[in-house]
């Protein structure tokens, strides 16, 4: 594709090209568009994937850095929790639409967080999943879309050392997932490089081709010291419009990868409810207050940087959420003085420091 950074050599690169690589993948994103781009919010979909390599203690951090993004669907693998553990993983505005744990083995797993305006329902694929061959999560999409009936959604993860032939021969419950008018996402850690031709993309390849999907990256997902690999991919039908783009956000050796389709009609239903912050200057005096008063003891009495950071931020939230309540604009109301919002009146004055979230 074109302009996707290709290493000199297909699976292993020099210290000083990896460094030349890493300066290149922490400048600005470079984004891959198939089709026009939609400019239209309402007609767009967005997926994000990563292999998080453990989300205990990171929901926070993670939850910061795709603030800004706030898509559909969330895809992650590797998430080394247990069902008792993933069941208390909570990702605000978001529900946990489908799970896989790991039983016998350490770390592995995946799961779909979803959009909470968004309808869907859950597809068991438990019967088809051995730990490290093929870990995969599905669901059904409920969309609006008149030419398409049904979207699935996938989520798949195989390790390094997984039988390739067990994942390609049970990767074709496509078929009986598969009825008219059906459209697959997929997306995963498929430990499978998609940078240069080998027999293990070729394989992929060929089974995928049979239901229409192709790969949507051709740029690194995980750069090491001595290698830069694209192991990391969303397939999607390739009668659609699409743009792609790495997102890298520190909290693991694999970058995530964003996904937006430019022609499907976003399946958010109208909410009513929603929350504001109240942001003004007596709850910011009250915030700076608090954190003057902190000691940080958990924060510089540690050596490990990242502990650090997870003190300092959970220190930093209490403080946040504690001054900056929430309330339910579902209860606010416009009149010519002002806004009332739970009956109590706000000036327009004050309004204008209220911070939507």
């Amino acid at each position: 594709m074109a302009g996707s950074i290709v290493p000199k050599s297909m699976n292993e690169i020099n210290s000083q090209d990896a460094r030349i690589l890493n300066e290149k993948i922490s400048s600005p994103p470079v984004m891959y568009t198939c089709g026009n781009k939609s400019n239209d919010a309402n007609h767009t979909l967005t997926v994000f994937h990563q292999n998080m390599q453990g989300l205990k203690n990171k929901i926070d951090e993670f939850m910061l850095t795709i603030e800004s993004e706030m898509s559909h669907l969330i895809c992650i693998t590797e998430h080394h929790l247990n069902y008792k553990e993933i069941d208390v993983a909570n990702i605000p505005n978001y529900n946990l639409a489908s799970k896989y744990c790991r039983t016998s083995l350490k770390c592995g797993g995946v799961c779909i967080y979803i959009h909470k305006n968004l309808k869907y329902s859950n597809i068991n694929l438990l019967k088809y999943c051995k730990e490290q061959d093929l870990e995969i999560v599905a669901f059904n999409l409920k969309l609006s879309c008149k030419n398409v009936k049904n979207v699935i959604i996938l989520c798949t993860y195989r390790s390094p050392g997984g039988n390739l032939v067990y994942f390609l021969d049970q990767l074709d419950i496509l078929n009986s997932l598969q009825n008219l008018k059906t459209e697959f996402i997929i997306c995963g850690d498929f430990n499978i490089n998609y940078i240069g031709v080998n027999n293990k993309k070729t394989q992929l390849e060929n089974l995928l081709n049979m239901y229409n999907l192709i790969g949507t990256v051709y740029f690194p997902t995980r750069i090491t010291t001595t290698s830069c690999s694209a192991i990391d991919n969303i397939f999607v039908d390739k009668r659609r419009k699409y743009t792609i783009k790495p997102h890298i956000n520190g909290l693991s050796d694999h970058d995530a990868q964003l996904l937006t389709l430019n022609d499907l009609v976003q399946p958010i239903r109208d909410s009513k409810h929603g929350y504001i912050r109240n942001i003004n200057k007596l709850t910011i005096a009250e915030f700076q207050s608090l954190l003057s008063e902190e000691l940080w003891e958990d924060v510089f009495e540690n050596s490990d940087v990242n502990i650090m950071f997870k003190n300092f931020l959970n220190t930093y939230l209490r403080c946040f959420n504690a001054c900056f309540l929430k309330v339910n604009i579902s209860k606010t109301y416009l009149t010519r003085s002002g806004w009332i919002t739970n009956g109590i009146k706000i000036s327009c004055k004050k309004r204008r420091t209220f911070r939507i979230m």
